[in-house]
């Protein structure tokens, strides 16, 4: 019951933080304020529940108070989510939906405080795995709340599926998603319930046995479904974020050998001084600024180092023969002698940002390239070669 409590109350608190997160980027939104307070009532709810269930000072927590917190707060939570649900799915009836679903959310809650008051306090601890003793005022407490969100889920369900049918967007997998964990909550554990607790009331046995044990999974189940649809949209953009992100820094990183040399030879093209390689490995924010400022940097200096390219360096030289090129010119802008007009090199073969970086990631590597087999080659030399050879 614990973990089951812990999984439900996890998933809710991730989703309220990432709606709060994008309610603070787009305060005015209508829609988001309501989703937001839905989602925000949901995590109330299962914190009433999690405490409950945590409880160990029935001096200090009241016993039982949880369990009618948590189900008052459902009871609005469902209210509003289906008043929002019907908004998208039939817009004129909302004014006429929406006072009756509020009403019927106050009238659940009444019940439950009036069933909550007249229970014995010796037993208002008990949870719904504890009603075995069948006594008619904790039945009824669970028989209230259990049909009304019987109801509830089932209308939501209905309401998110329909809503998915009237869009075309990315959201239609997140509704039916959605509409999919409302579902298993209401066959898996409200409607079962529902029958278990009413025939405990009227006919003094459980037509349902077991619903205390295998009814709590399923409503874990069915909430965690739930909160993925609801989260669905952010988690696909999140991932697609992700992947670009890792993009953008590879492409970052493997951009550095060209950028390091022309920024050592012309330093005024540079936003930032040039960092140590393992500094640069935990540059984790505005990792996209960062690179499209390289990219710049890299064409930048290309530019001021085209003066001292010996040959012009057309499309048809490859990134190794220009990398060549480039290290020459590297060599001979030290010496201030320019060699030829101003000429591009590593020019893109189409317009575009994106070409125009896949060739200079393709010059980079060539010359990063070099710049090992140089250094192994000086590696390799007996000592003493180069004085012998001058």
């Amino acid at each position: 019951m614990v973990v089951a409590s812990v999984v439900m109350w996890a998933a809710s608190a991730i989703a309220v933080i990432w709606k709060t997160s994008q309610l603070l980027r787009a305060p005015h939104e209508k829609d988001l304020r309501v989703v937001t307070t839905c989602v925000a009532l949901v995590f109330l709810a299962l914190s009433a529940q999690l405490a409950f269930s945590l409880a160990r000072s029935p001096e200090y927590f009241p016993s039982q108070f949880p369990k009618l917190i948590q189900n008052v707060i459902l009871t609005f939570f469902f209210a509003l989510l289906i008043v929002l649900l019907q908004s998208a799915v039939s817009p004129s009836m909302v004014s006429s939906r929406g006072p009756l679903e509020v009403a019927l959310a106050l009238l659940t809650s009444a019940g439950l405080i009036a069933t909550f008051a007249a229970t014995n306090p010796a037993i208002r601890g008990a949870s719904y795995e504890g009603t075995h003793d069948n006594d008619p005022a904790v039945l009824t407490f669970y028989l209230i709340g259990n049909v009304y969100l019987a109801y509830a889920t089932a209308r939501g369900a209905y309401l998110a599926w329909s809503a998915a049918s009237h869009t075309r967007s990315r959201a239609q997998l997140s509704l039916r998603v959605a509409a999919a964990g409302l579902v298993v909550c209401c066959v898996g554990t409200h409607l079962p319930r529902s029958i278990s607790t009413s025939g405990r009331l009227t006919l003094g046995t459980d037509p349902l046995p077991g619903t205390g044990t295998w009814t709590t999974p399923l409503l874990a189940t069915g909430i965690g479904v739930f909160f993925i649809g609801v989260g669905y949209p952010g988690i696909r953009t999140g991932i697609v974020k992700t992947r670009l992100w890792f993009e953008v820094r590879c492409r970052y990183r493997q951009l550095r050998p060209l950028w390091t040399a022309v920024c050592d030879r012309f330093p005024n093209i540079a936003l930032f001084p040039p960092t140590h390689p393992i500094r640069e490995a935990f540059h984790i924010r505005q990792m996209r600024l960062r690179y499209y400022r390289r990219v710049i940097e890299c064409r930048d200096g290309l530019v001021c180092l085209s003066p001292y390219i010996t040959e012009p360096a057309d499309a048809t030289k490859t990134p190794t023969r220009q990398a060549e090129l480039v290290r020459d010119a590297l060599d001979r802008s030290a010496q201030a002698t320019q060699v030829s007009p101003v000429s591009v090199i590593a020019a893109p073969a189409a317009d575009g940002m994106d070409a125009d970086t896949q060739e200079l990631l393709a010059l980079s590597r060539a010359l990063d390239r070099q710049r090992r087999m140089r250094q192994r080659h000086r590696s390799s030399r007996p000592p003493g070669s180069s004085a012998a050879s001058t």
